[in-house]
């Protein structure tokens, strides 16, 4: 019991060391409220070829299941080096 325990403990441990690691890499340069932004900003960072991750924080607020995508928040992050083509990017059109 104790050893699984601990195998448990050193996975979690791995998975958040390599979780900060590799955001130090990244940078949030938008913020997303719903799929239509998202979808919005998306497309603009691809066009230009630019790789970005998203991240979904947890929306506890969403009663309404069939219009949860409406309030989804994305985090839409670039590597640090590219956020100055990437903000120009967003800020065409």
């Amino acid at each position: 019991m104790y050893i699984m325990i601990g195998i448990l403990v050193f996975v979690i441990a791995c998975v958040v060391t390599a979780k900060l690691i590799s955001c130090k890499y990244w940078t949030c340069i938008y913020t997303a409220f719903g799929n239509k932004n998202y979808f919005k900003v998306v497309a603009k960072l691809e066009r230009e070829g630019i790789r970005f991750k998203t991240r979904t924080p947890m929306n506890l607020g969403s009663e309404n299941f069939q219009n949860r995508h409406e309030n989804t928040q994305y985090d839409v992050y670039v590597k640090k080096e590219q956020e100055h083509i990437a903000q120009r990017a967003l800020n065409k059109d």
